[in-house]
């Protein structure tokens, strides 16, 4: 049985940009439009806010977004992005997003909505080998496990999917694929 089907989308968009020497990803263009607003625009109906976590450039994300919101730990990792975007989520659940995802946004943002049950407390995406991504939907009721992770020491997705008790869903790789490197966006830009 599908549980209540509107939620927060978050947008996480603090990463370092080390692979594209410091730049904001989320800043960066494909096909003449920001990757921010590849996941904002337009929304699914279901999605009651947007708020998306940054590093910098607040005054660009504002845009794109109900909130913009900073991690209360900066430059530690997903994980501190995820717990921002959840503390400050307004809906029963959240939808996280990567702002660098490039490969199907809206195939994504779907399975999320569809798969959704209301015995959930996470639900995360991965590829066919296996390999989780950042792209969940998470219940705001997690938020403590998560906090006691990341409290510990805990820094890795894997094992804050493992406190939320996420179930994984598997998705097609290219579903996944994001903009960790100049030559992706290339390569996307000539698709």
């Amino acid at each position: 049985m599908n549980a209540d089907r509107s939620y927060s989308l978050g947008i996480l968009a603090g990463g370092k940009g080390h692979r594209w020497g410091g730049r904001d990803k989320g800043l960066i263009a494909l096909k003449g439009r920001p990757l921010v607003a590849g996941l904002v625009g337009p929304c699914s109906k279901y999605v009651q806010e947007v708020l998306i976590c940054c590093r910098t450039h607040p005054h660009f994300y504002q845009h794109y977004s109900d909130r913009v919101l900073c991690e209360a730990h900066p430059d530690q990792g997903p994980c501190a992005g995820i717990i921002a975007l959840l503390a400050s989520a307004k809906c029963e659940s959240i939808i996280i997003l990567p702002v660098d995802l490039i490969g199907a946004p809206e195939f994504v943002t779907k399975t999320l909505e569809d798969e959704w049950q209301q015995t959930d407390t996470a639900i995360a995406l991965y590829d066919e080998k296996g390999r989780h991504s950042p792209c969940m939907r998470l219940r705001r009721d997690v938020l403590l496990r998560c906090e006691a992770y990341f409290n510990t020491g805990g820094k890795h997705l894997a094992g804050l999917l493992e406190a939320a008790n996420a179930r994984p869903v598997t998705v097609p790789s290219l579903w996944l694929k994001d903009a960790n490197r100049p030559a992706v966006i290339e390569d996307q830009a000539e698709a």
